[in-house]
This record gives C-alpha cells, sequence and structure tokens, in this order.
C-alpha cells in the first residue's frame, strides 16, 4: 500500500551528547490511577502545553522514580516537557505500579485509559515506542476521538513478525527462561548497538529494577500473540513513524511495512544505530517530533490532506455516500465518517456542500 515518501535528515559527523542537559527541575510528584480492572497504575506530569501521553520503550519497561536519576532518559523526558505538559506512566507489573499483576501489551491499553480519565484528558498525543508503540495503536483504535496525533518509534504491527526479523532479539530472548541477567545484559547491549558497554550496563540495571523477573518472563509467552494489524487501517489521526537506519531492530522492512499500512502516516527514516530515541543523537528525534506536534496554526503545512483524507474528499466531491466511499476503499463506514470529520476540520468545512466545493477549487476533484 503506498505511503508518504521517507525522509532523512543529513548525517552528523558525530555522535552529540543530548540536546538537554538534566536540569534542576524538582522530581515529578508520583500519582496513582485505578484501572476498570482495579490495578494501581503510577505516573507523574511534567512541563506545560497541549498534552502527551509518552509510553515506555525497551520492551514496555519503565520505573518512574529510576529515570529520573537516569541523565539520559531524563533529558529526553525534560525536552518533550519544554512544549508540552507530558505524561509518563509505569505500566501494570513494572516499576511502581502494581507488581501483583504481569506486563500486558493489551491490557496496557487500560493502564492509559486509567490516566487519561483521572487528569480530565478529553484529547491528547500519544507517543509509543517499539512495543508500547503496538498499545498506542490499540489504543487510538479504540479510543479515535481522544488521540489528536500519535507518533510511533520503531513500530511493529506483530510481535511474531517482529521476532523473526531479527536473530539478535531472537537470541536474547532465548536467555531470558534461562537467566535474567544475561537477558537484560544482550537486550540492552543490542539496543546501545553494541557500542557503549557503560550504558548497556546502566539500561540493562534499569530494566531489572523495573519489573518482577518471574511475570515478565511469564508475559514474553504471550507478546507472540499480540497483533494490530487490524487496527492500523482503521487509524484516522495522522500519524509520525520514526526509525533509525541502522538499529538492530525492528528490521527497517518491518517498520516500512507498518507505515505503508497505515493511510495517515508519515515515515521518517534517522541517521544512527541505537534502538531507544533517548541514546545517541536525539536532535533530529526532536525536530521531527516538535514539528508534527507543533499546532496547527503554526504549521506550513496545517491544512494538508492524508493521501486517504484526499481519496475520500474526491470520493465525496463526486456525490458517493458514505457506505459508497466504504466500499471503494474497502474500509468501513465509520472510518469513513472519522476521515470526513478530520477533513472538515482541516479545510474548514462544515457540509458536504463546502467540502466539495472545496475539492473544486483545490484541484482535488475535476468536473467532467
Amino acid at each position: 500500500m503506498p505511503f508518504s515518501p521517507v525522509l532523512e535528515r543529513p548525517r552528523r559527523l558525530a555522535r552529540a551528547a543530548p540536546l538537554f542537559a538534566p536540569s534542576a527541575v524538582a522530581e515529578p510528584r508520583i500519582q496513582y490511577a485505578r484501572t476498570s480492572d482495579n490495578v494501581d497504575i503510577a505516573y507523574y506530569g511534567i512541563g506545560n502545553g497541549e498534552p502527551l501521553v509518552a509510553l515506555a520503550g525497551g520492551g514496555g519497561l519503565s520505573h518512574l522514580a529510576r529515570e529520573w536519576q537516569y541523565p539520559e532518559q531524563r533529558a529526553w523526558i525534560e525536552r518533550l516537557a519544554s512544549h508540552h505538559r507530558v505524561f509518563r506512566l509505569d505500566h501494570r507489573g513494572t516499576g511502581l505500579s502494581d507488581r501483583d499483576v504481569s506486563f500486558d501489551l493489551e491490557r496496557a491499553v487500560l493502564d492509559i485509559e486509567a490516566v487519561a480519565q483521572k487528569e480530565g484528558l478529553r484529547q491528547f498525543a500519544l507517543l509509543g515506542q517499539l512495543h508500547t508503540a503496538g498499545t498506542a495503536v490499540a489504543y487510538a483504535a479504540r479510543y479515535p476521538d481522544r488521540v489528536s496525533r500519535l507518533v510511533l518509534w520503531s513500530p511493529f504491527a506483530s510481535y511474531e513478525e517482529f521476532l523473526e526479523s531479527s536473530p539478535p532479539i531472537q537470541a536474547a530472548r532465548a536467555a531470558a527462561a534461562k537467566d535474567w541477567a544475561t537477558y537484560t545484559e544482550l537486550i540492552a547491549l543490542v539496543a546501545c548497538a553494541w557500542n557503549d558497554i557503560d550504558q548497556a550496563r546502566r539500561l540493562a540495571a534499569y530494566y531489572r529494577e523495573s519489573t518482577n523477573e518471574d511475570r515478565y518472563v511469564e508475559a514474553m509467552e504471550r507478546f507472540t500473540q499480540f497483533d494490530v494489524s487490524a487496527e492500523l487501517r482503521e487509524l484516522t489521526m495522522p500519524v509520525l513513524v520514526l526509525h533509525r537506519r541502522e538499529a538492530a531492530f525492528p528490521s527497517i522492512e518491518v517498520v516500512s511495512k507498518f507505515a505503508g499500512d497505515v493511510a495517515s502516516a508519515r515515515l521518517v527514516l534517522l541517521q544512527g544505530s541505537s534502538a531507544l530515541p533517548f541514546l545517541g543523537e536525539m536532535d533530529d528525534v526532536f525536530a521531527a517530533v516538535d514539528d508534527f506536534l507543533a499546532k496547527p496554526k503554526t504549521r506550513s503545512q496545517s491544512l494538508g490532506l492524508t493521501q486517504r483524507e484526499n481519496e475520500i474528499l474526491a470520493l465525496l466531491a463526486a456525490g458517493e455516500s458514505n457506505k459508497e466511499i466504504a466500499r471503494a476503499l474497502s474500509i468501513s463506514t465509520r472510518t469513513v465518517e472519522r476521515h470526513i470529520g478530520n477533513v472538515y476540520t482541516k479545510i474548514g468545512a462544515h457540509n458536504r456542500a463546502q467540502a466539495t466545493a472545496y475539492a473544486f477549487r483545490h484541484g482535488v476533484a475535476t468536473r467532467d
């Protein structure tokens, strides 16, 4: 399926330090939200601006208290919070959240919703990384009116596909059931692209503190069943997909396929090999995220329609009904309605007549 052109930032000559060094900002106050299935989720909010819920990466493992003492992670969070009100949470079974339950990529959707309800977030941008990118997709598909924009770092639709594409991950995963410490050391080394031993050791220690070994190894068996392929085609909000070209996992083919299955996706390939955004060169990551999340009135292409939205606008201008548009594009009528709502918002239309007039004025549709 076609998708937005792959973009690439200029290559840096050397790896730079994080754009923001940790500041004297006070450690955020940890709060708790209760999920619909009675799990306590730890979270905090930091910064000012439009809300951004930023999920953890690296297997979904996080520890809110420990990440604040981790210079690179703290710099990443503070930089995101320089433009947004950032909400961070420990998913069930990890960090400061309830550890009497196992981490679960699917039920993690409930964790996000608990925080959103506790904070009264009516609409927000959502950022997911690696494993939690799939969780972010699942949440956006279930609550499309809540998610204004979706930022996905190195996403994959199917965990099984992700595993098959990366021999290093296969090797590390085989060690998990035998020796947890070895697994965390291996996975951290791969994430750091084998070029920063000190960083890998700190990352591995962070992973070990973030969860209970037995429960997480048990959860890894369920990962193989996680698949959001069906949800991808239902996404209607703008989606930014970011990935580093030389990262060991997931493969560039897996990420490109993911982006191709999302009609509203823009894929940006960055230089570098670190598998996590807060490691290695971060300037280009922030540039892409800031541009994508900027308020519409400040974006040069704020009225730009996605390929799918253009297709729907053209069919709408041709007089097709919602049901006919859905049949022509092989999507649900409900998805068509969401797309039309997004089109109306972008072009300032209030009805089909105004949208049709816009389509003819801008060459989206032509008169016979």
